[in-house]
């Protein structure tokens, strides 16, 4: 059930519906998950798959979903009525793709909004699990204390023993990573380019930071140029 606390429309982040469109999610599997994860990011797919095997519950919040991809290939955790799943984004392509994905699989609801302008349209401590990936490096904000909006929202839509995980690409210059010349001239690219990417100053020090003031308990690590996180026990 949604809060009932009014909800700013004051965004701070930009909707992106020409990159973020239909025809450019039918894509996304293809350029992002198969080609960019792979030759660029040296993201393990199968081990980010496992965190939504290993962590999806009946009520579920995906914060930027993109194409479902993950949640897709996700068994549904209970039966389909029983199955709650939230989804947030700022815009409504994803949106729709979430719909049609998840028809017949759960009960969803659907939030067009900005994950920087707090509230989130989510109940606090209404959510067992919740994923945000591929989605804090397009943020703007110079490092990851600028979008702490993020962080303080995953903890109050969090229940006490739920799981939130998810993984972001650091910055080109945070010495935890070791980009390869592909990687380094996409993240110059796509930084340099309108509304993309936003991840020059984000590092993994300060991810950790932000998580530890907001989570009991955090399980952060690298992977090729992403860091990635496992979170549980929200601080209130």
């Amino acid at each position: 059930m949604p809060d009932p606390t009014p909800i700013s429309r004051a965004w701070v982040s930009a909707p992106n519906p020409r990159l973020y469109s239909h025809r450019n999610l039918q894509r996304y599997r293809r350029l992002v998950v198969d080609k960019s994860h792979r030759l660029a990011w040296k993201l393990d797919n199968t081990e980010l798959l496992d965190l939504y095997l290993r962590h999806a519950r009946e009520r579920h919040l995906e914060v930027g979903p993109a194409d479902l991809h993950f949640l897709s290939l996700t068994p549904a955790p209970t039966l389909a009525h029983l199955w709650h799943v939230d989804v947030l984004d700022i815009n409504p392509a994803p949106l729709d793709t979430a719909r049609e994905l998840l028809t017949g699989r759960a009960q969803v609801d659907t939030h067009e909004h900005d994950i920087l302008a707090a509230p989130w349209p989510i109940a606090a401590q209404s959510v067992d699990s919740l994923a945000c990936g591929n989605v804090l490096h397009c943020l703007p904000g110079k490092g990851f204390a600028a979008k702490k909006a993020v962080f303080d929202e995953m903890a109050r839509v969090l229940t006490d023993d739920g799981t939130a995980w998810g993984y972001t690409l650091l910055g080109a210059q945070d010495p935890a990573i070791s980009p390869n010349l592909l990687a380094r001239y996409l993240m110059h690219r796509y930084n340099r380019a309108d509304n993309i990417f936003h991840n020059t100053g984000d590092r993994l020090t300060d991810l950790s930071r932000e998580l530890d003031a907001r989570f009991a308990e955090v399980r952060l690590w690298v992977m090729g140029c992403a860091a990635v996180w496992v979170a549980r026990g929200p601080r209130r």
